[in-house]
């Protein structure tokens, strides 16, 4: 099952509640920055057309080490 809740603080600033954990996102349409615990992303994307794309810019990376 998935839990999503979304806030609008006021225009272009978000705060988003799911089960994983709390987010703020920052922008415009077709544009924003996402703030959450698994780092900072830049989401780019053409409104109404369901084509986006979206990169991590700052923020912690998984690490696939092995000692």
């Amino acid at each position: 099952m998935r839990f999503r809740r979304r806030v609008k603080l006021f225009p272009g600033v978000t705060l988003n509640f799911s089960k994983t954990g709390i987010s703020t996102a920052v922008g415009v349409p077709g544009a924003s920055v996402n703030f959450n615990k698994q780092g900072t992303f830049l989401n780019t994307g053409l409104p109404g057309t369901g084509i986006y794309d979206r990169k991590r810019i700052g923020g912690q990376k998984k690490s696939n080490q092995s000692n």
